[in-house]
């Protein structure tokens, strides 16, 4: 391993680099004053109320934590762990005593009885987390093996055919695909008069459905219900693929190859689906393996699919298992999934002038039959009447939005052809790329990746500080929100948590380990470093010690340490969030040694930076949540 020694002195830090020190400061002391009032005597979450009987929440309570263990792994204060570790065991006790309308509790064996992997993916984030904060806790070892397990052929659940390479139903869990019945979500606040209109009407050939309004209208539930029960509660669809994640925890925990070889067969079978319909991904699968089994042979019209969702929801599973089939095994050529759907779209797209300069361009994230497509949908291009544009069954022309598959794509590949793709899909509409969103309004805080992008380019060179300060506003946000309500919310909901999670991890996933932030729906933190603290022998960066990845190229990284504080820090730098890359070269002060392996040896005396320029071989080690031998003691 080589090793690398700090000599330059600064006189004064860089503002991004006592920004970041900062961050993890004030956000450890409002985790803590979050858990002490937030959660009840016990430690347990405010809701569900007792006596609830319900379906849905369990992945919104998850979301009010799921990212502190992650923040524990970059260097955060071991409160974050600590605190995450207690509110995940009290969520789990809590939910395994709520009832459901099915006869069993919401939480079985300590996993959700039974959802859609939109819902269950974000749940899970928590789950994956963890593996990079605590791989030696055997409770998180246990839960990764145990919830793999239920999708295997030899599970009691019947999740998982083997032999037909399917999952049996668009709502699996540890209880099961068969309690999945729409017609209960109606006592759960589902009813007609649910927002199931938003996305449009999903089906052209029901009598009583002719617009989206019908969908809301209360004489319409019953058969609103009885469509639902048949055509979207047996049977594979797309969003399953981020099963795959499940399986690839595992795999990080254990080097089990059952794991890895799940991955490979059921994403090779949505490709072999692909194939048979014409290179477009069907959104439904019967159980006989038939494509369009409960929807009268029609590729689309399938839960979460093309007529419903669009490609917001149809995009997540392709991207998460294709990442994660690349991190397995280093083949570039899984990627070739996801990226055949977005040219598919990017084909049929239509430019739209955005300035004297530049044009957008609009690509169809939905496919549907002929019919009235008269629904609230903004930014999407509409005829003179109103009406959603349609070409050839493809509608809801609009800007990529802020998905995030285009990036990771190229994030994965680092092709020259992915990264023009980003551009070529930007939206010219829309904030400018050089701009930071201080307060972000989505759960997830999207959006952030392009000016990432712009800054790697070395387009935004203020993006580092600007990133920094728009985390510290949202610490402070949610600070004052606490602190004006009494830590008392007027309405406990199962977005309470979430709705008031003080954590912010995306600028910390970027600066300092080069990373865009997961797919929020299911996906693994892809990274290009992550910091070994060699002092404290834990994960993260040492206290005091900042991290600046600055490049990221197809050859590989440069990376700024410094140490902010007064004291001597020890650390390691690891090539990959899993130990997956290889350093081949790494160049200070113009010097290039070779390198050689996955990890490099740092000091960084007090009040010194050191740049490293490191070259990279991506994807050449096997993938694992293992600590280095050297945090072993």
């Amino acid at each position: 391993m080589a090793s690398f020694e700090a000599t330059k002195p600064y006189t004064k830090p860089p503002a991004w680099a006592t920004d970041q020190r900062r961050l993890f400061d004030v956000t450890r002391d409002a985790v803590d004053s979050f858990t002490d009032r937030y959660l009840d005597d016990e430690g347990r979450p405010l809701w569900p109320p007792d006596g609830h009987v319900g379906i849905d929440g369990s992945d919104d309570l998850v979301e009010g934590f799921y990212n502190w263990p992650l923040v524990y792994a970059m260097g955060g204060d071991r409160l974050f762990l600590d605190a995450a570790t207690e509110t995940y065991r009290a969520v789990i006790d809590s939910l395994s005593e709520v009832e459901t309308p099915y006869g069993h509790p919401m939480y079985v064996d300590e996993f959700d009885q039974g959802r859609d992997w939109f819902h269950l993916g974000e749940g899970n984030l928590y789950t994956y987390n963890m593996g990079l904060a605590d791989p030696t806790d055997d409770a998180v070892v246990d839960r990764a093996e145990r919830f793999a397990g239920l999708y295997f052929d030899d599970s009691e659940t019947g999740n998982y055919d083997a032999e037909k390479r399917l999952v049996r139903s668009p709502q699996t869990g540890s209880m099961g695909p068969d309690y999945a019945d729409f017609s209960e979500y109606v006592s759960h606040g589902y009813g007609a008069d649910y927002r199931w209109w938003r996305h449009g009407l999903p089906w052209r050939d029901i009598p009583e459905f002719d617009e989206a309004a019908d969908l809301h209208d209360p004489e319409n539930e019953e058969r609103l219900f009885e469509v639902l029960n048949e055509r979207c509660t047996k049977g594979d669809i797309p969003l399953n693929l981020n099963v795959t994640s499940l399986m690839t925890n595992a795999y990080l925990h254990t080097g089990d190859d059952r794991y890895r070889e799940w991955v490979f067969d059921y994403l090779d079978a949505w490709r072999e689906r692909t194939a048979e319909n014409g290179g477009i991904i069907p959104d439904n699968v019967g159980r006989s393996g038939e494509i369009g089994e409960y929807t009268n042979g029609k590729w689309y019209g399938g839960y979460y699919g093309w007529s419903w969702g669009g490609w917001h929801y149809v995009g997540i599973g392709p991207t998460v298992a294709a990442e994660n089939a690349v991190l397995l095994d280093g083949t570039r050529e899984h990627l070739d999934f996801p990226r055949s759907q977005l040219d598919h779209l990017m084909e049929r797209g239509i430019e739209v002038s955005a300035d004297a300069v530049n044009d957008t361009l609009y690509i169809p994230h939905k496919f549907g039959e002929p019919g009235n497509y008269h629904y609230n949908a903004s930014g999407v291009l509409k005829e003179n009447d109103g009406e959603i544009r349609y070409e050839d069954g493809w509608f809801e022309f609009r800007p990529h939005k802020d998905d995030p598959y285009a990036v990771h794509l190229w994030y994965m590949s680092m092709r020259d052809d992915d990264r023009q793709r980003v551009r070529d899909l930007r939206n010219h509409h829309k904030q400018d790329w050089r701009r930071v969103d201080p307060r972000a309004k989505t759960k997830h805080a999207d959006g952030h990746e392009y000016a990432w992008l712009s800054y790697l380019d070395g387009e935004f060179p203020d993006y580092p500080k600007r990133i920094m300060e728009a985390n510290h506003a949202h610490v402070r946000d949610r600070t004052k929100l606490m602190r004006e309500e009494g830590y008392c919310p007027d309405e406990i909901d199962e977005d309470y948590l979430r709705n008031r999670n003080p954590v912010s991890e995306k600028g910390l996933l970027q600066l300092t380990m080069g990373a865009p932030q997961p797919i929020y729906y299911g996906g693994l933190v892809m990274a290009q470093v992550r910091h070994f603290d060699l002092g404290r022998g834990r994960p993260g960066l040492p206290d005091g010690v900042a991290a600046l990845v600055e490049e990221v190229t197809t050859d590989g990284i440069v990376l700024t340490l410094v140490n902010v504080g007064g004291q001597d820090r020890e650390m390691l730098v690891q090539a990959g969030a899993y130990g997956e890359h290889e350093f081949t070269t790494v160049s200070t002060d113009g010097r290039e040694r070779a390198a050689e392996s996955n990890r490099i040896r740092v000091t960084l005396p007090g009040g010194t930076s050191l740049s490293l320029e490191a070259g990279m071989d991506r994807f050449v080690n096997d993938p694992t949540y293992d600590l280095p031998t050297e945090l072993v003691r």
